[in-house]
């Protein structure tokens, strides 16, 4: 089962702004600086001569309003923010990383086609602070805004973190109010037109996107669907405005249909974990894998897989399909009886439509193979999707179960080849302590693969110092 998320503290909170500071300090003012520094070169100095970007119906519809300051330079508090809350290593890498990608990109535009704000008419002499910021930033390079994109992959991050610091309901809408203000700014203080905002808010999306997909959560805490599904909305809503300000319609169904991309990645990605959270390896301090056997029970390979796991002394978890179970329950009870672990395949193993079966058929999916395996006891507490697809409404209905999502580090491919022998030639190189074993057994395998392949990576762990275990729950990782 996932962990739960801590309850929010703000000793907690300090306890992470004080983790591995200097560091995060001295990294979030590099970055800065370096970021400055390349933009107000490209801003002096563009290599072509810049568009001034059209104002649209949106425009007309914001007022000047000084006070939106405010919010427009509290976006460096709000950047500087997230990463002195991050404690991971490898966490705080992966949003430095997409901080220079969006950078990068933003620059990158900006130096291929330059683009400028229009005058909107207003005498700044009488604003002397927004006077101060118009002076500072002369040149334009406007569209996209990355004030805007940098609010959008900031307030996205946190969408993903605050969860995890036990912040309730109004603290995530408060975050999403923030980034929300900040973009609004750029168009209050007329730094920015709608154009500029609406690609800046799509380039922060899209970036945020790919950057969750490049560095999954690390800490073992509860996944929520919430931030991916508040990416593809915002994507989806800047399609949306861009329509109604004359962007071409193509243009925007094209930007409209972008963001379903990152929901057909967690869905059709095996070890994508944005959906639900699925375990791909497990903590242990020997040599120690976790063999996973798939698509059974099968009565021709079963009994004989069973015997080759005793001769190895090795243990193993069966992923069961519920209707092949209620066909052969001894097969089931002997895999239990022997010492091993039965896993949850679903009812049919309908591969080709798990993707978008909709809640009613999942839960028959889940629920006619439970009834089956509720014969055997203890009943199964881990769950593997066909073919590692998995579906919308995975997360909640497993959660509902106490069923946890397993993937695998190794994938032996035998349901694909003609020679064992090349199953172990694909395993033995991939054998890491905690790795996760994927094979097959029954039909769907060929005959002179079938067990043969299980036998020779049984001797191969065995050769390698390794053995097959049934890990625990809390060393899924």
């Amino acid at each position: 089962m996932n962990a739960g998320n801590p309850p929010f503290s703000f000793i907690l909170l300090w306890r992470r702004i004080r983790c591995d500071m200097p560091h995060k300090a001295i990294g979030t003012t590099l970055g800065v600086s370096a970021f400055f520094a390349v933009y107000f070169t490209l801003i002096h100095h563009p290599l072509f001569q810049p568009v001034t970007v059209a104002i649209t119906r949106l425009d007309h519809a914001v007022s000047l309003q000084p006070l939106a300051l405010i919010p427009y330079v509290s976006l460096w508090a709000y950047v500087a923010l997230l990463p002195a809350l991050l404690i991971d290593r490898r966490e705080l890498i992966g949003f430095a990383l997409g901080c220079v990608a969006l950078a990068v990109v933003g620059l990158l535009i900006f130096l291929i086609y330059p683009t400028c704000t229009p005058n909107a008419g207003t005498d700044w002499s009488l604003y002397p602070a927004l006077q101060f910021i118009k002076k500072a930033d002369t040149a334009g390079n406007a569209c996209p805004s990355l004030h805007a994109a940098f609010a959008v992959f900031t307030g996205l991050w946190f969408a993903r973190l605050l969860p995890r610091l036990g912040a309730g309901l109004l603290s995530q809408s408060f975050n999403l109010i923030w980034a929300g203000l900040i973009v609004y700014s750029t168009l209050a203080i007329r730094q920015h037109v709608a154009l500029d905002a609406l690609w800046g808010s799509l380039l922060g999306a899209w970036v945020a996107g790919i950057n969750f997909i490049a560095s999954p959560p690390a800490e073992n805490a509860q996944v929520l669907r919430r931030p991916l599904f508040i990416t593809v909305s915002i994507i989806k809503v800047c399609a949306v405005l861009l329509w109604l300000s004359d962007v071409p319609f193509g243009i925007c169904l094209s930007v409209f249909l972008s963001g379903g991309v990152f929901v057909l990645y967690q869905i059709f990605v095996p070890q994508a974990g944005e959906l639900v959270r699925v375990y791909t390896c497990f903590t242990t301090k020997t040599r120690e894998v976790w063999l996973t056997l798939d698509d059974g029970p099968d009565p021709e390979d079963t009994p004989r897989i069973l015997d080759l796991l005793d001769q190895h002394q090795a243990r193993a978890t069966f992923f069961l399909i519920g209707e092949r179970a209620e066909k052969h329950p001894a097969l089931v009870a002997d895999i239990r009886r022997r010492g091993h672990e039965i896993g949850h395949h679903t009812h049919t193993h309908c591969y080709a439509s798990f993707w978008c079966a909709s809640p009613t058929r999942l839960k028959r999916e889940l629920d006619a193979a439970l009834t089956v395996f509720a014969a055997t006891r203890p009943a199964p507490t881990r769950f593997r999707a066909p073919v590692g697809i998995k579906n919308l409404f995975l997360g909640p209905a497993l959660a509902a179960r106490g069923l946890s999502c397993i993937g695998w580090s190794v994938r032996s491919a035998d349901s694909f080849t003609l020679d064992s022998a090349a199953v172990v030639a694909r395993v033995e190189p991939q054998l890491r302590p905690g790795a996760i074993i994927l094979m097959h057994e029954g039909p769907p395998v060929r005959d002179q693969v079938r067990v043969a392949a299980i036998a020779r990576v049984l001797e191969t762990l065995t050769a390698n110092g390794y053995r097959a275990v049934i890990p625990l729950e809390s060393a899924l990782r």
